[in-house]
């Protein structure tokens, strides 16, 4: 006979159980104890428990969709705001100022700094960072009559191309184009006058700024507008330049009043 100790932690008192030579394989609930009777322990407590196993759960297939989502508007916030990751761009966050101190005043914001950041964000992907659009597709803006005048085109033209757009076949610098001009009212008065002030000074172009009050002035004139400009249509509309356009007449002095003599 030979004494063995169990190994199941949970039955400390079957420490010690008698075997008389019986196979190790033989059902324990009828092994006897000490006494030579049959043990009252069920069999399932003497058994002992399987080893823990680990596996690899699959990720749930909503909390992947929600990641790739999340990572698909963070591509484009970034498209759209990044200014193309350069240095030079306008950013709202760093403001000049002048007089020093937490009392200083902020300094006036070039309007072609902010034109250049509009344009990076809205046009560099048809007129390309050089100005000069592509080939067959979409025209140059360098030298271009539509931006800096020459013909019959003026800068009234140019604010309602970029207030309403542009459809059908147009001529730039002798070269024919067939392609849409999408609109851009949504942009305040300011941000289009900013744009077109750096397209009207970069690549070599030098002609006079555009005002926020001239757009305005545009804009109010073409509110009814709800299709985009053909060249025929803007070649029908009278040149004006921007800095000679028509300022609104001044009210009329009232008249004196005359008090009855007496």
């Amino acid at each position: 006979m030979k004494i063995t100790r169990s190994r199941n932690p949970r039955s400390p008192q079957l420490s010690n159980i008698v075997t008389s030579n019986t196979p190790s394989n033989e059902d324990p609930s009828k092994l006897s104890n000490q006494t030579g009777e049959k043990s009252s322990i069920p069999a399932p407590v003497l058994r002992e428990n399987p080893e823990p196993t680990s596996s690899n759960a699959p990720i749930p297939l909503a909390l992947t969709s929600i990641f790739f989502v999340i990572i698909f508007i963070a591509g484009i916030y970034l498209a759209l705001n990044s200014g193309g990751f350069r240095s030079d761009v306008f950013s709202p966050k760093l403001v000049s100022w002048s007089g020093g101190g937490a009392g200083g005043v902020a300094a006036p914001v070039d309007p072609k700094v902010v034109g250049k950041r509009i344009y990076t964000q809205n046009c560099v992907v048809c007129h390309q960072t050089s100005g000069l659009g592509m080939p067959g597709q979409f025209p140059p803006l360098v030298g271009s009559e539509w931006v800096v005048g020459g013909d019959w085109v003026a800068d009234n033209h140019l604010v309602s191309i970029l207030l309403h757009g542009m459809q059908g076949a147009v001529q730039v610098k002798g070269v024919t184009y067939n392609n849409a001009m999408p609109p851009w009212k949504q942009l305040k008065d300011d941000q289009i006058a900013a744009v077109l002030t750096y397209i009207r000074s970069e690549w070599g172009n030098a002609a006079a700024p555009i005002s926020p009050e001239y757009v305005k002035s545009m804009r109010d004139k073409t509110t009814a507008r709800t299709e985009p400009w053909s060249q025929k249509e803007l070649k029908a509309m009278p040149a004006e330049s921007a800095g000679t356009s028509a300022a609104p007449a001044a009210p009329a002095p009232a008249a004196a009043k005359t008090t009855p003599s007496a």
